[in-house]
C-alpha cells in the first residue's frame, strides 16, 4: 500500500474529485499525527511500530551538566544507552538527592559519587536529557531508543508499516478532512467518515495492546539484548534496504 493508493481511495470517497498535492499532504500528516498522539490508542508506551533508534552525533561530552537535545520527533519513553549499557531513569528529586548524598536512593545506583566518571543514570529535562555522572572522557557512544512521530509522507511511491497495516485509517481520516474542504453540503458525510476513522482507531488500539502482550518486554538491560529481539518487538526494523537492516 503506497501513498498513491491512499490518495486514490480518498479521491473515490470524494466521488472522483481531485485535490492539490499540498491538500493531500496536509491531510495525511494531520491524520497520522492525530492517531499517533491519541493516548487511548498508544497508551503509556505509544505505538510499537513508531519506536526509533538514534545515536548522539559526536558521542558524549565532558560538560557539566552533561545535556543533549532530544530527537525532534520524540514523543515519549526514552531509553538511553551509554557504551551499550542502559542508564537508569531518574526524576528531578532523585537527581538532587543523589547529588547531595551517596546513600542509596530508590532506583538510583549507590555508586554516584564525585569520583565516579561512568554515566549510570539519565534525567529527561523537557526538550533535553542529561546523563550523570559526567564521563571522564569525551566521545563515549550514546544510543537512544524512543517512541517518535510517524514519518511525513509526501512521495506517491512512499510506503511504511503504518500505512501498509492500516490503510483505511488513513483513507477515512483524510476523507473526513476532505469533506470539510468541500463545504457545508459535505459536512454530514464528514461525520460518517469520522465514525469510520474512529472505528479504525479502535482496531489500532487493540492491535497495539495485543502486540505488547504477546512479545518480549520493551525494557532492555543493554544494547546487545535489545538488538537480539529488535525485529520481533519492533518489526519496522525488520525491513531491509540493499540487504542491510534499516
Amino acid at each position: 500500500m503506497k501513498y498513491a493508493d491512499i490518495k486514490l481511495g480518498v479521491k473515490q470517497l470524494g466521488d472522483g474529485r481531485d485535490f492539490t498535492t499540498a491538500e493531500y499532504d496536509g491531510w495525511m500528516k494531520r491524520v497520522r499525527f492525530r492517531a499517533t498522539m491519541s493516548f487511548p490508542v498508544g497508551g503509556f508506551k505509544g505505538l510499537y511500530f513508531l519506536y526509533k533508534e538514534a545515536t548522539v552525533i559526536g558521542g558524549a561530552t565532558i560538560d557539566d551538566p552533561n545535556r543533549y537535545a532530544m530527537p525532534s520527533d520524540f514523543i515519549d519513553d526514552l531509553s538511553v544507552f551509554y557504551e551499550g549499557t542502559l542508564l537508569v531513569r531518574a526524576d528531578a528529586q532523585q537527581r538532587d538527592i543523589a547529588a547531595q548524598s551517596e546513600s542509596q536512593v530508590s532506583h538510583v545506583p549507590t555508586d554516584i559519587s564525585a569520583d565516579t566518571t561512568i554515566p549510570t543514570w539519565v534525567l529527561v529535562r523537557g526538550s533535553e536529557f542529561e546523563i550523570q555522572p559526567v564521563p571522564a572522557e569525551a566521545g563515549g557512544e550514546i544510543k537512544l531508543l524512543y517512541n517518535g512521530l510517524p514519518d511525513v509522507i509526501e512521495n506517491d511511491d512512499a510506503e511504511d508499516y503504518f500505512m501498509a497495516r492500516f490503510p483505511d485509517l488513513h483513507i477515512f481520516g483524510m476523507g473526513e478532512l476532505m469533506c470539510y474542504r468541500l463545504g457545508a453540503a459535505a459536512v454530514p458525510l464528514a461525520k460518517v467518515y469520522e465514525e469510520k476513522f474512529r472505528e479504525q482507531l479502535q482496531e489500532l488500539q487493540i492491535h497495539n495492546r495485543m502486540h505488547y502482550l504477546k512479545t518480549t518486554r520493551i525494557r532492555f538491560q543493554n544494547w546487545d539484548e535489545y538488538q537480539s529481539v529488535r525485529n520481533v518487538v519492533f518489526p519496522q526494523f525488520a525491513y531491509t534496504v540493499g540487504g542491510e537492516s534499516t
